[in-house]
């Protein structure tokens, strides 16, 4: 009977053994892998650079409310998106690289996902790729049916 209580018992540690080895595989294997996600987010994180800086600018003309994002260090990624006051209908205008010359001016032309032509346009003064103080103001103008409307945009708070 002893013989069958020790063999018993030793079949018991073995089992008792390999379940705690297993348990303990797996919780290396969990621990290493958020180890590695966690070093991965923090890399990724670390090596990532912010393109430009985004500010926000306001103004308002001929019965349209105008909101223009600078986008300081990439100039190319600024835009200005108006919205009609009357029927509320938004539209996006896109900086023109085609025109060289005139540093301190930039064009926006009207985009159109339909490829529709516009004639409307606003051209801003004093835009330039890289500020070191971003400005308190932006003067342009908005360019429509031939007239052109002053535009004062002021840093959105």
């Amino acid at each position: 009977m002893n013989s069958i209580i020790k063999k018993y018992n030793e079949v018991n540690n073995n089992q008792f053994k390999n379940r705690a080895l297993n348990i303990k595989t797996k919780s290396m294997k969990i621990s290493q892998y958020i180890s590695v996600s966690l070093l991965l987010f923090i890399m990724n994180n670390a090596f990532a650079q912010k393109a430009f800086d985004a500010v926000y600018y306001t103004g308002k003309t001929q019965n349209i409310s105008v909101q223009f994002m600078l986008a300081n260090g990439y100039i190319g990624g600024s835009e200005i998106k108006t919205t009609d006051l009357k029927t509320k209908k938004t539209s996006k205008f896109l900086p023109n690289f085609d025109e060289e010359g005139n540093s301190d001016r930039m064009k926006f032309y009207h985009y159109s996902t339909s490829k529709t032509k516009f004639t409307d346009y606003f051209i801003l003064n004093g835009i330039k790729d890289g500020y070191d103080e971003n400005p308190s103001t932006i003067k342009g103008t908005y360019n429509f049916d031939g007239h052109a409307y002053d535009i004062i945009l002021k840093v959105k708070k």
